[in-house]
C-alpha cells in the first residue's frame, strides 16, 4: 500500500504483519491450478512461491498469508527466550532499488510463545505447510544447545525445520558454518530427530549445506 511509505520501515512492517493476523487481506477467488502442484520430501504444496523466514517473526500471520495464496510459509528466526534484536533503527529501505536492509538481530519472542501460536493455528488448519526457522539467542553460552531446544519445543508444529547459522547480525553465529562446527551442530541436533520422524536428520543436513552454499555463493558474488 502507498500510505505505507510514510511510516518507517520497521513500523510498515510491523502493521503490515498485523492486518494480516487480523484477516485484514484482500477478497481472493483465484485457486492454484493443479500445474503448480509440487511434492517435495512428502509434502504436497499447492504451489512454490512461499514467504521466507523475517516476514512472520513470531509466528502471528499465518493465516492472513495462506488465504493470500502463498504456497508455504516459513516462521522466524525463533529463539529459545525472548529477545528484542538490535538498536533501532535496524530496518532500511532502498527506494531505488526497491529493497531493505535488514538488521533486526534475531528480535523474537521465544520459543513458548511461537508454540502456543502453533499450537492454535494446527487446531485450524492441518494444510498449510509451515516451516520454523530456528535461531540462537545473543548472550547463550551454547548455540548446540539452543537448536535441541528448538527442536523439542516446536518441531511437532513443524512441517519442517531450519537451523540458521548464516544471519550476519548475531555474534559468532557464522562461525559455526566451520566444517567442525557444522559437523558437531548436526550431529547434536539430529541426534533428536527421533521425536519428528526418521527423515529428520536428512532434511536438515540438506537445508544447512543450502544456507551454507547460498552464504557462500552470495560473499563470492558480491564481495
Amino acid at each position: 500500500m502507498p500510505c505505507f511509505q510514510l511510516l518507517d520501515a520497521e513500523t510498515a512492517h510491523v502493521l503490515g504483519v498485523k492486518m494480516l493476523s487480523f484477516g485484514i487481506v484482500p477478497f481472493k477467488t483465484y485457486q492454484d491450478p493443479p500445474s503448480l502442484t509440487t511434492s517435495v520430501w512428502g509434502r504436497t504444496f499447492s504451489n512454490p512461491i512461499g514467504v521466507a523466514a523475517g516476514f512472520d517473526k513470531h509466528a502471528e500471520a499465518m493465516e492472513g498469508l495462506r488465504k493470500i495464496g502463498f504456497g508455504f510459509i516459513e516462521v522466524g528466526s525463533v529463539t529459545p527466550l525472548p529477545q528484542l534484536g538490535n538498536p533501532k533503527p535496524r530496518v532500511f529501505r532502498l527506494t531505488e532499488d526497491e529493497a531493505v536492509i535488514n538488521r533486526y538481530g534475531f528480535n523474537s519472542v521465544g520459543h513458548p510463545v511461537v508454540a502456543e501460536r502453533m499450537k492454535k493455528f494446527r487446531q485450524k488448519t492441518e494444510k498449510s505447510i509451515v516451516g520454523i526457522n530456528l535461531g540462537k539467542n545473543k548472550t547463550s553460552t551454547s548455540a548446540v544447545d539452543d537448536y535441541v531446544l528448538g527442536v523439542e519445543c516446536l518441531g511437532d508444529f513443524a512441517d519442517y525445520l531450519v537451523v540458521n547459522v548464516s544471519s550476519p547480525n548475531t555474534p559468532g553465529l557464522r562461525e559455526l558454518q566451520g566444517k567442525k562446527q557444522l559437523q558437531e551442530l548436526i550431529i547434536n541436533v539430529g541426534s533428536y530427530f527421533h521425536i519428528l520422524n526418521f527423515f529428520f536428520l536428512f532434511y536438515l543436513c540438506i537445508f544447512l549445506i543450502i544456507y551454507f552454499l547460498f552464504m557462500y555463493f552470495f560473499i563470492y558474488v558480491f564481495f
